[in-house]
């Protein structure tokens, strides 16, 4: 491995391992027994003869985290879509059909007596040789700018003003030299109310320092059941969000099982509940609504269960737990297997009209990302890892995550934005102008189209007075980035011109749904000279 990915990784998993040791004091010794008919081993699964197929192809629906070339091969068997590894160089090999995310780091600059300072500095630098070379080679890429900003002392370790600053800065270096290039915020521990409160910081904080609201094509999100603060209110470390009320912090059980059911107790046995974990995407969805942001792409670029099964020093005869929750159970495969595929199922369905992605067919989470295809095994994350310890086969739990994605159909759906109106002036009274048509255009299915189509533009509903066509030559699912098709419309007057769009109009894309590509909408030449209605909240 390069040496630079094999210190992001060690950073990586030293941040999580922090979450560990904060649950110390909750930790009980287990006897063996607790395993039972449950424990079945590591190494399940055999790799496939070569030349096999078994998954259907790339789904972006479904990511995994990956560092090595050994366990980044295996990401097509998984049929995963993207991949991260919390810098922003590959470091090995990316398979052709999976889309990697870099993670633009950043770090909150400090003194020589460790006082946080007003300054930052990000991972590549915001130079042509660091971030401009990177962006270079990869037009038209998401950027994720920091990872868990949130975290004290470990990870990005930023207060929310200062990285409005950073994401400003580094925002404007990617879009003065790639447009096209989409741009999404760090990822927070958690969705609590103290994060919540982290990211109010940030968006007034941007607002205050550039008088907009904060740019953001791709909004991003964790989600993992921690605690953040020690049952009797105790510790303002790592686990509460930095910057804000202490209070707000999510108290642990310290091993009590008579206050898993308060509120603002989250207990070891909570790390895997579906409901809380559904919870907290909602509160995501209901944050950006309420921010003027539903119509944006939500990204899970990290979930998994982090609690460690097993003693790393023991792991190939385990006799003891090496973490139980409040009821005497264990993080087993057989468990981790089953948070997964409730999650999977839950992602997968959760749609709602009032908070969703309207682009998305009304979905909360447009893709999500499994932490990882492989770690230590006795180190925070190792119960989630998808491969074996020689990284030659699927555990337990990549076997699930395989059949899962596997059991799910790849789609292809091709649909236009709405449209919004524009306006157009012509050079002299009477005369004619030429007006610039464009329609965004998004496939919210769960893999790439391919294939060049034809976006078509006509002057009626009917759809036979042409326009003009243009041709796409390709789109990525799941809906976070748009394609451009444009046409000039020639000769307009004076006065209002309605227009429609219609994407794949020579039906050279088999879609699911071909009931969705049509939208409309209008062109207003010379304005002054019509009467508009004056519209009041």
């Amino acid at each position: 491995m390069v040496l630079v990915a094999l210190v992001a990784l060690t950073t990586s998993l030293l941040a999580h391992n922090l979450i560990l040791a904060a649950a110390e004091p909750g930790v009980v010794a287990g006897d063996g027994a607790n395993y039972g008919s449950e424990w079945t081993g590591l190494v399940t699964v055999a790799p496939p003869p070569a030349g096999a197929t078994t998954t259907p192809g790339p789904n972006c629906r479904y990511g995994a985290v990956s560092w090595e070339a050994e366990d980044t091969a295996w990401l097509p068997e998984l049929g995963v879509g993207w991949r991260l590894n919390f810098t922003a160089d590959e470091y090995v090999t990316n398979p052709g059909d999976v889309e990697f995310v870099p993670v633009i780091r950043v770090k909150q600059d400090r003194d020589a007596n460790g006082g946080y300072l007003p300054t930052y500095t990000t991972t590549p630098p915001l130079t042509e040789s660091g971030l401009g070379n990177r962006l270079a080679g990869r037009p038209g890429a998401l950027w994720i700018v920091g990872n868990e900003v949130d975290r004290v002392d470990v990870q990005d370790d930023t207060y929310a003003d200062v990285y409005a600053t950073a994401y400003h800065d580094v925002y404007t270096f990617i879009k003065e030299r790639d447009p096209s290039a989409q741009v999404a915020i760090s990822g927070l521990v958690q969705v609590t109310a103290g994060r919540l409160q982290y990211l109010e910081q940030m968006w007034a904080a941007y607002r205050e320092q550039y008088h907009a609201p904060m740019p953001v094509d791709v909004w991003n999100m964790h989600v993992y059941i921690l605690p953040e603060k020690r049952a009797d209110g105790s510790g303002t470390g790592a686990h509460i969000a930095l910057g804000t009320d202490p209070e707000l912090a999510i108290l642990e059980s310290g091993g009590d099982p008579a206050l898993c059911p308060l509120d603002n107790v989250y207990c070891y046995a909570e790390h895997d509940d579906l409901n809380l974990f559904a919870e907290h995407v909602v509160a995501m969805r209901t944050w950006m609504k309420e921010h003027g942001q539903q119509d944006k792409p939500l990204i899970l670029s990290e979930f998994s269960i982090l609690y460690v099964f097993i003693d790393y020093d023991n792991y190939l005869n385990p006799t003891t737990c090496y973490l139980q929750d409040e009821y005497g159970n264990c993080f087993t495969p057989p468990r981790v297997s089953d948070f997964m595929v409730g999650a999977f199922d839950y992602l997968e369905g959760a749609a709602d009209p009032d908070l969703g992605f309207p682009r998305d067919d009304d979905r909360l989470v447009q893709q999500w990302m499994w932490f990882s295809t492989y770690v230590d095994v006795g180190v925070t994350g190792g119960a989630s890892n998808l491969l074996t310890e020689d990284l030659t086969g699927l555990t337990q739990m990549g076997q699930t995550f395989r059949d899962e994605v596997v059991a799910r159909p790849l789609t292809l759906n091709l649909t236009p934005d709405e449209l919004a109106p524009s306006v157009a002036f012509t050079s002299t009274p009477g005369g004619t102008v030429d007006v610039s048509l464009e329609a965004a255009v998004r496939n919210n299915g769960n893999t790439e189209v391919t294939t060049p189509f034809q976006v078509s533009f006509y002057a009626d509903p009917d759809l036979t007075q042409l326009i003009g066509t243009t041709t796409i030559g390709s789109v990525g699912g799941c809906a976070r980035q748009p394609q451009e098709a444009t046409v000039v419309w020639p000769g307009l007057t004076s006065g209002y011109h309605h227009f429609w769009v219609k994407v794949d109009s020579a039906a050279q894309v088999s879609e699911s749904d071909e009931g969705d590509n049509v939208t409309s909408s209008f062109v207003l030449v010379n304005p002054y000279q019509s009467s508009l209605p004056l519209l009041q909240n």
